[in-house]
């Protein structure tokens, strides 16, 4: 007997469709698969078959045909083991098939039959929503994510389950939720992602402060700049002077994820394998600190089955590169399209995976080997040929895409133990939020460091002086058309700070005190 049964597979970020085909004949007993299947496929064979024996149901005795489509799209997912089995015992009668077209279902199979969560379920169940799917099928363990999705979803934890909720029309089965038979995941589960004042306020409590930091006020006030136009840092000075505590404590400063944000964040941890992260760092944007050894994979992301990078676990979030010039060169130069795009795709047999990569990039870096160059206490003691290796690590191009740089000093001993604590956290996430209604008022539903090269004039026009200042600069420098414009997009910034509309003399002369910074 012939059945089919619908669900999805994960391709990068985005769901697809997948159908599977299930008949019974006479023959030898087995499964046979079709439809480029995966290894990971294949071998749910025999999880399959003992699944549907320890959940009480007799395994068919003739040949069974598994026909995967669409067959030019590689399946490469354990989520496809539950529709495969309601698919056979669909063909075998044991459940009535001619609901399964109303049923979207994912979820990986354990031999005693419970159902197990999956990876990238979100993208799946949002897929499936998409495409009117009446009602989705999957596993407890994924009920975080579903409760994002929204739509009409049901969680399972057996097969057993399952099968008792695909006998069921969509429409009818809520009466089967309130008998408690089945489990639904409701719109309410969902209510963390509208984040309240007091809920934020409690969250981050325990959260390390920019209060614990002593001096260092000049770099807070360029961590408010960068954090409110989301523009990249880079850090510079000797060991110990405070360089990874700020960037630690700069997911803090950061305005409040919108609901969109949420979502993708969700969707990239969904995928990563960390759906339930999506509860547990409602509140929190992503803070990612990889070890100056990764290597680019690790970083951009890929595989043979491309997975999320680094820079795409870091969307909406920071990227903290501490020691950027012990970073492996060909590692580095691999941000320069990320930087730039928010996005990166690779290619893997005729398919193209998208992830996406907007994050706030903070780079922290010693003067040099020994990290004592310039020192007025410390000698260096590194060589000029030392210290040009390690600069060589950090490239024109890559130089020229971190808006801003900052050198720090050591904090001297009365200033360290004075007592005075200076801006918080919560004080500078308030200048952060300020400066962005300011932008806001004014029509800008992006940050300063998207705005797009077409409307450089609409946003950040000079006046005739200020127009003079940066020609002057311009030459004097030697700066590229890249880094002009974004020295404009600085100055926007700190102009929103001052709630000024018009970008003034002294906002162009501190955004380049940042840029040209050595």
């Amino acid at each position: 007997m012939y059945s089919r049964t619908r669900s999805a597979v994960c391709l990068g970020m985005d769901g697809r469709d997948v159908f599977v085909e299930t008949d019974i004949t006479r023959g030898l007993p087995g499964i046979g698969m079709s439809g480029l299947a995966s290894t990971m496929v294949m071998e749910s064979r025999e999880r399959i078959k003992n699944a549907i024996i320890n959940s009480g149901y007799e395994f068919p005795k003739g040949r069974i045909t598994v026909n995967l489509t669409p067959a030019s799209l590689r399946k490469n997912s354990s989520c496809l083991d539950l529709p495969i089995a309601a698919g056979i015992l669909a063909s075998e009668g044991c459940i009535r098939s001619r609901m399964l077209d109303k049923w979207g279902i994912i979820g990986e199979l354990a031999l005693d039959g419970r159902v197990l969560g999956v990876e990238g379920a979100l993208p799946m169940m949002l897929h499936m929503n998409d495409i009117g799917l009446k009602g989705i099928i999957v596993p407890e363990a994924n009920r975080a994510e579903a409760s994002l999705a929204g739509g009409n979803i049901y969680a399972v934890t057996s097969l057993r389950e399952c099968a008792t909720l695909i006998s069921i029309d969509p429409a009818e089965a809520a009466e089967s939720v309130s008998e408690g038979l089945i489990s639904k995941v409701r719109p309410g589960d969902a209510r963390y992602i509208l984040r309240s004042k007091n809920s934020a306020e409690e969250e981050s409590e325990d959260e390390p402060d920019f209060a614990d930091l002593a001096g260092q006020e000049n770099a807070k006030r360029a961590v408010v700049i960068a954090a409110a136009g989301r523009h990249g840092l880079l850090m510079i000075g000797s060991p110990g002077c405070g360089k990874t505590m700020i960037a630690g404590r700069m997911a803090g400063v950061m305005p409040a994820m919108t609901d969109r944000e949420l979502l993708e964040t969700a969707i990239v941890r969904s995928v990563a394998g960390r759906g339930s992260d999506s509860i547990r760092l409602r509140y929190k944007r992503p803070f990612r600190a990889p070890h100056h050894t990764i290597g680019r994979a690790g970083l951009v992301g890929g595989g043979a089955n491309p997975v999320p990078g680094e820079i795409t676990l870091a969307h909406n979030g920071v990227l903290f590169l501490d020691e950027i010039c012990e970073f492996k060169k060909e590692v580095i130069e691999s941000l320069r399209i990320p930087l730039e795009e928010k996005k990166i795709t690779h290619f893997r047999k005729g398919e193209a995976y998208t992830f996406p990569c907007n994050f706030q990039v903070v780079m922290a870096a010693n003067p040099c080997p020994c990290g004592f160059l310039g020192d007025p206490d410390r000698e260096c003691t590194c060589t000029q040929a030392d210290i040009d290796r390690y600069r060589r690590k950090l490239s024109g191009p890559i130089m020229d895409r971190i808006d801003m740089k900052i050198t720090m000093e050591r904090v001297g001993y009365e200033e360290l133990t004075g007592g005075s604590k200076g801006l918080t956290t919560g004080e500078m996430r308030a200048q952060v939020e300020k400066s962005l209604k300011f932008a806001a008022a004014r029509g800008q539903s992006f940050f300063n460091s998207e705005i797009p090269d077409h409307d450089l004039e609409k946003y950040c026009s000079l006046g005739k002086e200020e127009a003079k200042f940066m020609k002057r600069a311009y030459e004097a420098f030697a700066m590229s058309p890249r880094g002009c414009n974004r020295t404009l997009r600085v100055a926007r910034t700190i102009a929103d700070f001052d709630a000024s509309e018009k970008i003034k003399t002294g906002h162009i002369a501190e955004a380049l005190g940042y840029r040209l910074q050595e």
